[in-house]
């Protein structure tokens, strides 16, 4: 068994030790708090998944439902009155350096918390150890590297370890609404920080997260390098990743595909343009509603002749019931949104026209994924 302070020398090693454990939280912060749980890009299998959510409790005690929040509000709002951190609001050098409070700040609002926090886990191990007990792994982590280090140097290493994540969360935040290239126009001032994202793992690609933000690759061209994305890859070959979406053209397809009304159409033009995505949510919300009420009379069918079914087939009934009747409270709020005058706010605010979209967007994706529940269920029940 090593020995009291057996790393501590030569100098390198508690560098190297630093560097190694950073880019591994880096990774988790990447891959799981961003990519997975916030924008649902891709899915990692349990093993990999408790793993990364153990390691930024140990190494950060980070709580995923707070830096979920932040960051939809941050996506919501990006260069706007309601971003959480906007360098073009607050200063550069102030949220580079000073991120980390402006983060604290908006992760203490429940109401935050409530609006945008959903679908982050809520098992066991979230509620009474990684959020109930969020201090306890820094501190064991300050135990383990008092134990390898030494007092003097360990104490150092767990301190680069703590400032580790809100530096480099700055720096995203910071520089890249700052410095840097743009690929494509988007709204806010996103930049890519330099091409290849190797030293935070992919996120200096920050232009490319804005403009395509549920795609779990960050790369555009050819010449970008992601690395986070080469470890989903490596990870989804071997069945502990689920590629949800990940953008499979080019920049330059992408940005005339998503992007080319922005950059040569009027403000006229463009609120237009907003009208028809409105109709056409509509039209989806409608249909999607139909569905809804479908599913819901096949489950209540299903309820009645539960007596028969086994306690796990009941219970999956339940769950989904009201999983549909969330999702058609959604749909119709939304519905009754754009009924009360969105249209209308179009034409005076095109902040306006931003929310009601992320609403019907929202709307939308949860009637999908509780109409798919419903489809599993069905299918298990009638098995």
């Amino acid at each position: 068994m090593p020995g009291f302070g057996i790393l501590a020398h030569p100098w390198w090693v508690p560098v190297l030790y630093v560097l190694l454990l950073g880019h591994i939280t880096n990774l988790c912060v990447t891959m799981y708090l961003h990519r997975s749980a916030t924008h649902g890009g891709v899915k990692f299998g349990p093993p990999v998944e408790h793993f990364m959510r153990f390691w930024l409790w140990l190494t950060t005690g980070q709580v995923t439902r707070e830096w979920v929040a932040v960051h939809r509000k941050h996506h919501a709002f990006a260069d706007r009155e309601g971003d959480p951190h906007s360098p073009l609001l607050e200063g550069v050098w102030k949220i580079t350096f000073g991120q980390v409070f402006y983060y604290q700040k908006t992760a203490k609002d429940q109401d935050v918390l409530e609006k945008y926090g959903k679908g982050c886990p809520d098992d066991w191990m979230e509620r009474k150890v990684y959020t109930g007990r969020r201090g306890s792994g820094i501190l064991t982590m300050l135990v383990i590297d008092l134990f390898l280090f030494g007092p003097l140097v360990g104490l150092f290493v767990w301190i680069g370890m703590i400032f580790w994540m809100p530096l480099l969360g700055g720096v995203i935040n910071g520089i890249g609404h700052a410095f840097g290239y743009r690929n494509f126009p988007t709204r806010d001032t996103s930049r890519n920080i330099y091409p290849f994202g190797f030293w935070v793992v992919g996120e200096e690609l920050h232009n490319n997260h804005h403009a395509d933000p549920r795609s779990a690759k960050f790369k555009a061209h050819w010449w970008e390098f992601d690395v986070a994305w080469v470890w989903i890859r490596a990870l989804s070959f071997l069945k502990l990743a689920d590629i949800v979406y990940a953008r499979g053209v080019n920049a330059k397809e992408y940005a005339a595909r998503h992007f080319k009304d922005q950059v040569a159409q009027p403000v006229a033009g463009r609120i237009e343009k907003a009208r028809e995505k409105l109709d056409s949510l509509r039209e989806r919300l409608e249909h999607a509603s139909e569905g809804l009420e479908h599913a819901m009379a096949q489950v209540r069918e299903r309820m009645e002749s539960a007596r028969d079914l086994p306690d796990a087939a009941r219970q999956r009934l339940r769950v989904s019931r009201d999983r549909l009747e969330a999702a058609r409270l959604r749909v119709r709020e939304a519905l009754e949104h754009v009924k009360s005058g969105a249209q209308a706010e179009f034409e005076v605010a095109r902040e306006k026209k931003d929310h009601a979209r992320e609403r019907l967007e929202e709307a939308v994706t949860q009637a999908r994924t509780a109409l798919e529940f419903a489809r599993s269920t069905l299918e298990q029940a009638g098995a």
